[in-house]
C-alpha cells in the first residue's frame, strides 16, 4: 500500500502487532509481532482476526473491513466523538487519526501507539496528576461548554459508547468508607474505574443504573462493581473489568497526594472485546434493525440479535453451554428491569487463548422509567420487539432460534423471577439513596416485580409450546 500509516499494538509493555493504513484507499493490513505469536499467553483482537499458527510461513491476509471495523469499535459515540475529531481537527470518519489520538488508554488490553513512541516507558518526571472532587464537580458542570473527556488542553481517553465517561485511576474504593483519591491515568497509570455523570435531562440515571447493577448482584448473577460518588452531585463509579491492579511486590508510582507519600499499584490490562467486534460488525449494527423500525426497512434485520450472540457461544466460547447460560440470563434480567437499550455493545467477552468468555454486566438500566424513550428492544425475542408482543410462542421462537430447549428457558425464567422477588425490594431498602432517589428507585422495584410475575407466565407458555414449526437456530444465524 502507498503512502502506509503505522500504529503499533502493545499489551502490558510486549509489542502485539502492527496496523498500516492506506488513507487514500482507505485500506487496512494487520502483522501480528512473531514474538506475541510465540508466547503461551498470547491472545487475538478478536475471532474474525486470528493469530496465524506457527507453522504458517505466510501472514494472513485479514479482511481491511474487519481491522476497520475492530478499531470502529472502540470510539466514543455521538457528541462524546464530536468533541473529540473537533479538539484534534480530525474529521469523525477518520478511524485511524482518532485512534492515534486517544488509543493510549482504550477499552481492552492494547495501547495504540506510533512506531515512534516506545511501548516501554520511563518512570514518569512528574507525580501523577490527581483529580479533586471540586474539580470534578465544576468539570461535570461546564461539560456542555467543554468535553469532559479533554484534560489540560488534552483529549486523553477513548471509552465507547454514547454517554459521558471518564475513565480514571482510583486509589481506594467508593463506597467502602474509605478516602477515595481520583488521578488522571497517564502512561505509565492505566484507568481502575469509569465514572459516569448523570447525562444532562434524564432524572436519576445514576441511582438508575446503581440500583439495576446491585439487584442482579444481589441475585447471584456475573454483573461488575459499582458505586455512587456524589460531588455533591452523583455520580457513578465502574470498577473496570478490563484492568487488575498489580501484586504489591510491584514496585509502585510514588504520588505526594497520598498520606505518607504511599504508591500507586501499577495496572494490568485485561483484552475484552463487544459483542459487535466478536462477530464483526460495525457500530451501526448495534441494534439489530440496523437501519431502524420505519415502515419500510423494518423487515431488515442484519444488527446484532440475540441468535447471533448465542451463535458466538456456540463457534467461539471456550465453553460453550455456561456461556449460553449466562447469555440467556442476561437476556432475561433485561426484560425484568425493562431495557429496551441492551444492545449488541452491550455485553462483552474477555478474548483469551483459548477464545471467548463471558465478561461481568454492565450497563443495566431500567429504560422502561422513561416514558419518552422508545419501548423497542434492541434485539428482538423471536419476533417480538416489544414487551406487549413478547408471548410464549414468541419466547419459544427465540429459544429454538438460539439452540436453546425452551422447557431449559422455562425453569431459568423461573428461577430469576423468584430472585428478583425476593431481592428487589430488599436491595432498595439496603441502599444508601436520598429520598427523592429512593421514590423513583421504589418505581423500578415494583415493575420489577410485575415483570416478574409477567415473565414467569409467559416463560410457563413457551415450555409446552410445540416447537416443530419454530424457525431452527442455524436459519436465525448466519
Amino acid at each position: 500500500m502507498a503512502e502506509q500509516h503505522v500504529l503499533s499494538l502493545w499489551a502490558n509493555e510486549v509489542h502485539v502487532a502492527d496496523i498500516a493504513h492506506d488513507a487514500r484507499q482507505d485500506a487496512w493490513a494487520l502483522t501480528y509481532s512473531p514474538d506475541w505469536c510465540r508466547r503461551v499467553d498470547s491472545f487475538a483482537l478478536s475471532p474474525s482476526l486470528p493469530m496465524p499458527e506457527p507453522s504458517q510461513s505466510e501472514a494472513i491476509p485479514y479482511r481491511s473491513g474487519a481491522i476497520k471495523r475492530f478499531l470502529e469499535n472502540l470510539l466514543p459515540e455521538g457528541h462524546a466523538l464530536d468533541a473529540v475529531a473537533a479538539s484534534e481537527r480530525v474529521s469523525k470518519n477518520n478511524i485511524f487519526g482518532l485512534i492515534r489520538t486517544i488509543g493510549a488508554e482504550s477499552t481492552g488490553a492494547f495501547r495504540y501507539l506510533t512506531p515512534n513512541e516506545a511501548g516501554v516507558g520511563a518512570e514518569p518526571d512528574t507525580p501523577p496528576r490527581r483529580v479533586t472532587l471540586e474539580e470534578l464537580h465544576e468539570r461535570i458542570a461546564s461539560r456542555e461548554l467543554r468535553p469532559l473527556l479533554e484534560w489540560d488542553g488534552k483529549i486523553r481517553m477513548s471509552v465507547a459508547g454514547l454517554q459521558d465517561k471518564l475513565p480514571l485511576y482510583l486509589h481506594g474504593e467508593p463506597g467502602t468508607g474509605t478516602e477515595v483519591v481520583l488521578f488522571l491515568p497517564d502512561y505509565p497509570l492505566a484507568s481502575t474505574h469509569i465514572l459516569k455523570p448523570q447525562p444532562p435531562g434524564i432524572d436519576y440515571m445514576v441511582v438508575n443504573e446503581h440500583y439495576c447493577m446491585t439487584l442482579a448482584k444481589a441475585m447471584g448473577l456475573p454483573v461488575g462493581q459499582v458505586a455512587i460518588l456524589r460531588t455533591p452531585t452523583p455520580v457513578l463509579v465502574v470498577k473496570r473489568f478490563d484492568r487488575k491492579l498489580a501484586s504489591e511486590q510491584v514496585p509502585g508510582i510514588v504520588s505526594t497526594d497520598l498520606p505518607g507519600q504511599e504508591t500507586l499499584r501499577p495496572v494490568e490490562r485485561l483484552h475484552i472485546i463487544d459483542a459487535c467486534q466478536a462477530y464483526d460488525l460495525p457500530v451501526s449494527f448495534k441494534y439489530e434493525r440496523n437501519f431502524g423500525s420505519g415502515r419500510d426497512v423494518a423487515h431488515i434485520r442484519d444488527g446484532m440479535s440475540l441468535p447471533r450472540l448465542f451463535k458466538l457461544a456456540r463457534t467461539a466460547a471456550i465453553s460453550p453451554a455456561p456461556t449460553k447460560r449466562v447469555l440467556l440470563q442476561w437476556a432475561l434480567f433485561q426484560l425484568l428491569i425493562g431495557n429496551y437499550d441492551a444492545h449488541g455493545k452491550n455485553f462483552s467477552f474477555y478474548m483469551m487463548p483459548a477464545g471467548l468468555q463471558p465478561a461481568p454486566w454492565y450497563d443495566l438500566v431500567s429504560v422502561a422509567q422513561y416514558p419518552t424513550f422508545t419501548n423497542e428492544l434492541a434485539m428482538a425475542f423471536g419476533d417480538a420487539f416489544t414487551l406487549d408482543d413478547l408471548s410464549g410462542m414468541e419466547l419459544a421462537q427465540f429459544a429454538v432460534a438460539c439452540d436453546i430447549n425452551p422447557r431449559f428457558v422455562a425453569r431459568e425464567a423461573t428461577r430469576l423471577c423468584k430472585l428478583a422477588r425476593k431481592s428487589a425490594q430488599a436491595v432498595l431498602d439496603g441502599a444508601a439513596y436520598l429520598p427523592e432517589e429512593q421514590l423513583f428507585v421504589q418505581r423500578i422495584v415494583d415493575f420489577v416485580i410485575r415483570q416478574a410475575d409477567w415473565l414467569n407466565h409467559v416463560a410457563e407458555l413457551a415450555s409446552d409450546f410445540p416447537t416443530d414449526a419454530l424457525t431452527p437456530f442455524n436459519s436465525q444465524a448466519d
